[in-house]
């Protein structure tokens, strides 16, 4: 219960409803306390032009925030619709947690709550002098503030659920999940070892579902307590279902184990999330560029694009895992996310739905050449792979001499790396 209470608060910042419950409360407690702070003011303002037209104001903003509300949530709707239809589903859950369209939102609303408090104190005789003054100064700063967040709504509207921004954003969340798993392999643990045979395999007591996050600092401190050592078999992304072992328990202390904390430690959630599962955003990637393939849309260009911006994905996994951080948890054997898979997600799928298309394979065999030359180490056996896989699928469909010469030449730059 604790990891899921943690991850509920986690997530409260990406939560439309959240912010905008802030920017309320806010809004709320600064038209109320306008009345307690103009006695505060150690002198007389003679603003009676001003305190008296603070009511007209506060109805105008109260007007128009209305519309630029129902304005924007229908905006909102639309490109989430555009973004299922033109690109995938899972992009929606990156784009309700974008910043700027949740502070314009909240401000809207925000802006509203404080014109109808205003209004209704006014009405209801709860400012003096000094407290109308006060709110009239506070409207001006509103005003002055949903300004600057009107032009950028405006300019976010001019890209907001784009398939380039959506690309974008999977982009950059895909590099975070990357960069973390580069920086800390093994989960921030152990490497893999084998297994012993006499340890103790614990399963999920619950319904099947998908690991979206695990406490590595519980199992820690789990393992510590009760004197054994975790062989963790599963990362986040992977299904899990009661017959599967979520980790196993070796050592003097596992017969006589409590396995419910190993258990709790990790949370398992009915669909996939970009934090901890770096292979979930190359699989969204990847989708993005099947669905531009598919003959419905027929969009080569789209597809180079996310192989654009899957290379660039793979050089940030590169580029922290040149310099991994100490393991962390000492009782903990982390598990392995092998490049082969990495590719997999993402190349192989877009190489399968794209096998007929030249450019497309061309830009497939370009990207892995770069990562093999670049990174052999790391990507030069997993691109040879990739690239004999999609060579194989090209050469089954695009029947011209030349385009297949082409192909076999560029996969054979990178099987010549992996040689190296």
């Amino acid at each position: 219960m604790l990891l899921v209470l943690r991850r509920y608060i986690s997530r409260l910042p990406e939560k439309i409803w959240f912010r905008a419950m802030l920017f309320s409360v806010g809004a709320i407690a600064a038209a109320a306390a306008a009345e307690w702070v103009g006695p505060l003011i150690p002198y007389e303002a003679d603003l009676e032009i001003a305190s008296g037209s603070v009511g007209d104001i506060l109805t105008i903003l109260a007007s128009s925030m209305l519309a630029v509300i129902a304005f924007s949530v229908s905006i909102m709707v639309s490109a989430y619709g555009s973004a299922t239809s033109t690109a995938t589903p899972r992009t929606i859950a990156l784009m309700l947690a974008d910043d700027r369209s949740q502070n314009a939102l909240s401000t809207f609303l925000g802006t509203f709550l404080f014109s109808i408090v205003g209004i209704i104190g006014l009405s209801a005789g709860y400012y003096d002098d000094q407290g109308r003054i006060i709110l009239f100064f506070a409207t001006i700063a509103v005003i002055v503030i949903i300004s600057g967040t009107l032009i950028n709504w405006i300019q976010q509207l001019s890209t907001f659920g784009r398939m380039n921004d959506l690309i974008e954003r999977v982009e950059q969340a895909t590099s975070k999940a990357l960069r973390w798993h580069g920086q800390h392999p093994y989960l921030n643990a152990q490497p893999p070892v084998e297994v012993p045979e006499d340890a103790l395999p614990v399963r999920c007591d619950i319904a099947s579902g998908v690991v979206t996050s695990i406490d590595m600092g519980q199992l820690q401190e789990t393992a510590s307590q009760q004197d054994v050592t975790v062989h963790l078999i599963i990362h986040p992304g992977k299904l899990i279902y009661p017959a599967r072992p979520l980790l196993y328990l070796s050592g003097e202390g596992a017969k006589a184990a409590d396995m419910q904390p190993f258990r709790d430690s990790i949370l398992v959630e009915h669909d996939r999330s970009f934090d901890q599962d770096p292979r979930f955003g190359l699989v969204v990637l990847s989708e993005i560029a099947s669905r531009a393939l598919s003959p419905a849309v027929n969009d080569p260009g789209t597809a180079i694009s996310v192989l654009d911006s899957g290379l660039r994905c793979f050089e940030v996994l590169a580029e922290a895992s040149a310099e991994p951080k100490e393991a962390k948890y000492s009782r903990v054997h982390g598990p392995e996310i092998a490049v082969e898979d990495l590719f997999t997600d993402f190349f192989i799928k877009i190489a399968r739905d794209g096998a007929g298309i030249v450019e497309v394979q061309q830009r497939v065999q370009l990207c892995l050449l770069a990562l093999a030359q670049s990174w052999p180490d790391l990507f030069a056996s997993a691109a040879a792979d990739a690239s004999r896989n999609a060579l194989a699928r090209a050469l089954d469909t695009i029947v011209h001499k030349a385009d297949t010469k082409d192909l076999k030449a560029r996969s054979q730059k990178v099987a010549d790396c992996c040689d190296e």
